[in-house]
């Protein structure tokens, strides 16, 4: 069983190769479990996420997924690739569900979101931002190292980067950044 809480906040550095080899192995897996299923038709895209899918950003050894389905469908996949792929699922929402996986010796977070949730769309704009604009990486590898050395609490960590990214969001919104997906307005 995994547990995305007992994972230590421990950034190593960047290995964008060998995380994108991982991520396309995972993405084939999750293709082929659906496709077994009959239910590829359900999803929309998968996206390599979170800090391994940038260059040049140190990140903690987790490959992270966007696997996005019908608005209808998150149950069922999540469901699907737990018990197909194994791992620990979580139910936070409608239109989120966590899988937490390893497949030999890589740890990797299956997020199935709705198509119509805003979250996956953070995640694209988030990394198209920060693999476009070096310094901003830079700076958000500053903040990540910090947060890891005044924090072992997962949630303390990604909550201490939530106003980073919403300047992120801000650069993709307004500044010539190639982001693949419509980027979420902030109320």
């Amino acid at each position: 069983m995994v547990n995305a809480d007992q994972d230590p906040i421990e950034l190593v550095p960047a290995d964008h190769e060998r995380w994108h080899e991982r991520f396309v192995a995972e993405r084939d897996r999750v293709r082929d479990a659906l496709s077994r299923a009959g239910l590829e038709d359900d999803y929309e895209r998968i996206e390599h996420v979170g800090s391994t899918a940038v260059p040049n950003l140190a990140a903690k050894d987790i490959v992270d997924l966007d696997i996005v389905v019908a608005d209808d469908a998150v149950s069922e996949v999540s469901k699907l690739l737990a018990d197909e792929l194994g791992g620990t699922r979580l139910e936070n929402s409608g239109e989120w569900h966590p899988v937490f996986r390893e497949h030999d010796g890589q740890r990797f977070n299956d997020h199935v979101f709705a198509v119509s949730s805003d979250g996956w769309k953070v995640s694209v704009a988030t990394r198209d931002v920060l693999a476009a604009c070096p310094d901003r990486r830079e700076e958000y590898e500053r903040l990540k190292r910090d947060l890891a050395a005044a924090h072992d609490d997962l949630v303390a960590y990604s909550e201490g980067k939530s106003a980073f990214v919403e300047r992120l969001l801000e650069v993709a919104r307004e500044d010539d950044v190639d982001v693949r997906c419509p980027v979420p307005t902030t109320d």
